[in-house]
């Protein structure tokens, strides 16, 4: 067993990670930062050193406008997400049945399984002039004229909290699973209430779920661009958009500028809710209540699971809303449906554009998951077992494209491509794609490492088996479940890729997701709903294949851990 340790122990194991990581990641961001410092005038673009590009996004009271949209828009959403995911993730402590508990695991966390091109459109179903909501109160007369939801920040604002809602929720279950119920039983035991064992106890405890799903949501938050883009109608500026039009028209140094300043906010909060985080973790709770009369909880506990039944209404409706349009005979989006057709499905399964999207999206997909799970493998095999110096440093390293705003890389990664001639090529998209599932792949398997049974593996060795054949037939099984789901995350990362994929792409690769996002820029009609329905079909297929591996305990216990 000493030969196989020495080798997952090798520095060399982390190789390949490293390259994927430094050479796609860590080259793209320096080389931001040069071109931030380069001079667009009059159209054109030269290498000239110069701060024009800073004097201009400092000194133009716009994008100071912009910047102050990015933040209150990030603020709000991690507000209402903590208001929604909190009595969720309480209410999923109090579930009880093995079926029911998993059920209600998938349900929140299914927004994560499907296209945000696909949640993004169910929404403006639901928020439109048209729409469920505003038929609804035209139907029982509480209005005339239809609410203003959609292309504002309101619309925008309920979407990405519907988008970001497991990344709140799951760290804030992960605490609270792992309470000390004795804490409670004491507090019970001197008479004090739940409400008041909760607000003193159970509160104070899961504080540190609370930030990490807040600075995980806020990251994710202050970077949208698709759901600003499609949701907010051009009215909604925000940082991601600027950057956007910036690289359309050529000024390369002024949207490298303002990816480096979505870097350092991104930054600043990752910093601040660390501090915060660092502060929390020697809480503990600030003695047991004062006792009181018990009182009964059953009237609490039935406000919290009715909530949590409106939480998984609410995270199904934008999926059951596209199902049911993309049967409509009308030739626009509009509820009720307008009859009865099947044409939609027609139509997408003929158009061209669309099915040359899904051949990219699947090749690329099927490479990407080819790429990061050998390099993530070999990764986790160093983090959970080798003995390696600065393991913080080397994690953070390898976590970095998770906290940096898509829309910052993707424009750094376009600029590299551009300086190497290697923009616009499928194996550029796979190694960008590959990078960005990495993290997922290295968490995982080094999570389902931890929990291996090493004494099997000594004994394999010991019946003269080699350290290859020991990790194909003694470790392997046990990894089974991690590696299933680290090459599902792999698979849908990649297949779902839309914010960093848009900068890449050129007509003749653009993904399926990309040929969503500007197929609806410019129609409105149902064609969307019945390429939805099937993109969320072919979803079920593959999670469902990986529910006959993989048991519904190992998935929430291997989720709760990244």
């Amino acid at each position: 067993m000493a030969a196989v340790l020495r080798r997952q122990r090798s520095p060399y194991l982390l190789l390949p990670a490293f390259l994927l990581t430094a050479g796609v990641f860590g080259a793209a961001m320096l080389l931001l930062f040069s071109y931030s410092a380069y001079t667009f005038r009059g159209g054109q673009l030269t290498e000239e050193v110069s701060f024009l590009a800073w004097q201009k996004f400092f000194g133009d009271p716009f994008y100071w406008g912009v910047v102050g949209n990015t933040l209150r828009l990030a603020f709000g959403v991690t507000l209402a997400a903590l208001l929604v995911g909190y009595p969720t993730a309480y209410a999923l402590t109090k579930v009880r049945g093995r079926r029911l508990v998993v059920a209600c695991y998938l349900v929140i966390f299914s927004p994560l399984l499907v296209s945000l091109v696909v949640r993004v459109y169910g929404w403006i179903l639901i928020l439109s002039e048209n729409g469920v909501i505003n038929q609804g109160l035209r139907a029982v007369g509480l209005i005339q004229t239809p609410l203003k939801l959609i292309y504002n920040d309101v619309g925008v604002t309920i979407a990405l909290v519907h988008i970001l809602l497991p990344f709140m929720v799951f760290p804030i279950l992960s605490v609270l699973l792992q309470f000390d119920h004795t804490l409670r039983e004491a507090a019970a035991d001197l008479g004090a209430n739940r409400l008041r064992t909760f607000i003193r106890v159970v509160l104070p405890m899961s504080l540190p779920g609370v930030v990490a799903g807040a600075q995980i949501t806020f990251t994710l938050a202050i970077s949208a661009f698709v759901t600003p883009e499609l949701l907010g109608g051009g009215t909604v500026q925000v940082l991601s958009r600027a950057i956007w039009f910036n690289v359309v028209d050529v000024n390369w140094p002024l949207a490298a500028v303002e990816a480096i300043v979505l870097l350092a906010l991104a930054l600043i909060t990752l910093a601040f809710f660390d501090l915060v985080a660092r502060s929390l973790r020697a809480m503990r709770p600030t003695g047991v209540p004062r006792p009181r009369p018990a009182e009964p909880m059953g009237l609490i506990e039935l406000v919290f699971r009715s909530g949590l039944i409106v939480v998984l209404a609410f995270i199904l409706s934008p999926l059951v809303f596209v199902f049911v349009n993309s049967f409509n005979g009308s030739d626009f989006n509009s509820f009720p449906p307008q009859g009865f057709s099947l044409r939609w499905y027609q139509f997408v399964l003929g158009y061209v554009p669309f099915r040359e999207g899904m051949t990219n999206s699947l090749l690329i997909a099927a490479a990407t998951t080819a790429v990061a799970i050998p390099a993530g493998m070999l990764a986790a095999l160093a983090i959970a077992r080798g003995r390696i110096r600065l393991r913080g440093i080397l994690n953070a390293f390898f976590l970095a494209p998770l906290v940096i705003p898509r829309v910052a890389i993707g424009i750094a990664v376009f600029i590299l491509l551009i300086r190497l001639h290697f923009f616009g090529t499928t194996a550029s998209l796979v190694l960008v794609h590959a990078m960005l599932a990495l993290p997922f792949a290295i968490a995982l398997l080094a999570a389902s490492l931890v929990n291996v049974n090493r004494t099997l593996e000594e004994a394999a060795m010991d019946l003269g088996a080699g350290p290859l054949r020991t990790f194909w037939s003694v470790t392997l099984p046990q990894i089974r479940a991690g590696l299933i789901i680290a090459a599902v995350f792999a698979f849908i990362t990649s297949f779902d890729e839309t914010e960093a994929s848009i900068f890449l792409v050129r007509p003749s690769n653009l993904t399926l997701p990309v040929q969503m996002f500007l197929y609806l820029e410019q129609y409105q009609n149902p064609t969307l709903a019945a390429l939805s329905t099937l993109l969320v079909g072919l979803t079920v297929v593959l999670v469902v294949g990986a529910l006959r591996f993989v048991r519904g305990a190992e998935i929430a216990r291997l989720v709760a851990r990244r």
